[in-house]
């Protein structure tokens, strides 16, 4: 169902008709650039399974043009603003329509008839599903993906960072050449590695480790990674698929650049960090990619591991609905914190408050949707402003609170006991302030944090701000804690 500019592609369209003239005719053509390099059409001729129709096929090999540019939906060929679309201009017929034109359809007709068009698909067949038809996707003769797309580097850091680039082949023909990276200006340079295809759908991974200078200054930089072919072809994008059983596929690209962002960010010393993983979860990589010694933990370790050894354990997003393992242990998680650890909760739903799985009593709003703060923007206010966690080892501004994506937090708790001591206040434009976006809490000897901020949309978006403060929970200590 993928296709590279300049292949050539086999197509056979075959018509009916319930005609019952014998001397009509149903010959086609196809209409979307390129070129009919060979082809033969068989006549019109009875089907026997269907009365008194007529059948006519026709199959021919197509070349697809040199320029054609991969498949793409309409509404993203602009570049976005924040998050809102651009609809293209000159294609006004297609705005609102849920697909662009295909790349190549049949439009078949005879002497007296035309029929409109026909869009030219993959069809295959599937022992359980039966016929599958996909549309066939324009993809580039070289996939280039780029890991990490996003990150954030601590000011004068010398570590070394390490990016790995993917290359996927698209075409059917040998492909050789190399790849690289692309770098700031100033920054130490990295060779280049030479790659080799010999067949569709091979796949090869490269490894680069990348320096920041010196005397690097704060702000957003980008590292790009480009594959060349031994023709002068250069390639710079990869292409994403959103495919499930009950939608048509839809292909986008992306380039492939990582952007990242250098602020002045003090990490505490850790020895190593447990992490539970939730929901659709990228915070462990992005914490990983700034330094935290993160390590994720498995029904095993949670059942029967020595907790004690992790500096902190921290639960991702919606984690106690997808984690049987988290809830069935989740009294060694408080023991765990009663004894001196440091746990921190991300945003859950319902089913968290509902099974009192907090270490005092806490719940949602109990009529009306969960209290959530959706403007990125919103201003933030300390309700404790010497609070460690505000201060220590990161002092939170209010510059800390820009850059943000898509929403402040969600799934506030609204009410809660008193031994949960509320830090930040927030709220949406035109609406009562809310106070549950970060709790914190001493229990035992340990620490408690409970947050509703997203930190699972902030971090692997490489938002500096969100990074100093969730270093600053990772710092917390007992002590520190009145």
């Amino acid at each position: 169902a993928t296709v590279v500019p300049g292949q050539r592609v086999s197509i056979r369209v075959t018509g009916w008709t319930a005609d019952s003239d014998s001397t009509r005719r149903l010959p086609f053509v196809t209409a979307a650039g390129g070129g009919v390099s060979s082809d033969t059409t068989s006549g019109a001729a009875a089907n026997a399974n269907a009365g008194s129709r007529l059948s006519s096929s026709r199959s021919f090999v197509w070349v697809l043009p040199d320029s054609l540019a991969p498949t793409i939906p309409y509404f993203l060929q602009l570049p976005r603003i924040g998050a809102m679309y651009q609809w293209p201009v000159d294609e006004v017929a297609v705005w609102g329509d849920p697909f662009e034109p295909p790349p190549v359809v049949a439009n078949p007709y005879d002497s007296r008839d035309i029929w409109g068009s026909v869009e030219v698909t993959y069809r295959t067949n599937n022992p359980a599903q039966g016929e599958l038809r996909r549309p066939l996707t324009v993809v580039p003769r070289i996939d280039v993906k780029l890991d990490p797309a996003d990150g954030v580097w601590a000011l004068g850091s010398p570590a070394a960072h390490d990016f790995t680039v993917t290359l996927t082949h698209g075409a059917s023909d040998p492909t050789s050449g190399t790849v690289r990276l692309e770098l700031p200006e100033g920054w130490p340079q990295v060779k280049s590695q030479l790659f080799r295809f010999t067949t569709e759908d091979e796949r090869q991974s490269f490894g680069f480790q990348v320096h920041a200078p010196v005397r690097l200054a704060a702000g957003s930089y980008e590292v790009r990674a480009i594959a060349e072919d031994g023709k002068g072809g250069r390639y710079d994008q990869g292409i994403f698929t959103v495919d499930y059983p009950h939608i048509r596929p839809r292909t986008y690209p992306r380039a492939s650049v990582a952007r990242i962002n250098v602020a002045a960010i003090v990490m505490p010393r850790l020895a190593r960090v447990g992490y539970i993983r939730g929901a659709a979860d990228e915070v462990p990589e992005a914490l990983g990619g700034a330094g935290v010694p993160i390590e994720l933990l498995d029904r095993a370790i949670l059942a029967h591991g020595d907790l004690s050894k992790y500096s902190a354990i921290v639960i991702g997003p919606r984690a106690y609905e997808v984690d049987t393992a988290l809830v069935q242990n989740n009294a060694r998680l408080l023991d765990y914190v009663r004894r001196g650890g440091l746990l921190l909760v991300q945003y859950q739903q319902q089913p968290f408050y509902r099974g009192g799985f907090a270490p005092a009593p806490i719940s949602l709003a109990a009529q009306g949707p969960a209290d959530r703060v959706t403007d990125e923007t919103a201003a933030v206010k300390s309700l404790a402003p010497t609070d460690p966690a505000l201060t220590t080892p990161n002092r939170i501004a209010a510059s800390d609170w820009d850059g943000w994506i898509q929403e402040r937090g969600l799934y506030f708790p609204h009410s809660w006991d008193k031994s949960y001591r509320p830090l930040l206040e927030m709220h949406d434009p035109g609406e009562a302030p809310l106070q549950g976006g970060l709790l914190v809490s001493r229990v035992g000897k340990g620490t408690y944090v409970l947050t509703g901020l997203s930190f699972f949309r902030q971090l692997p978006a490489g938002v500096p701000g969100a990074f100093r403060l969730f270093a600053n929970l990772l710092a917390l200590q007992p002590a520190a804690t009145p």
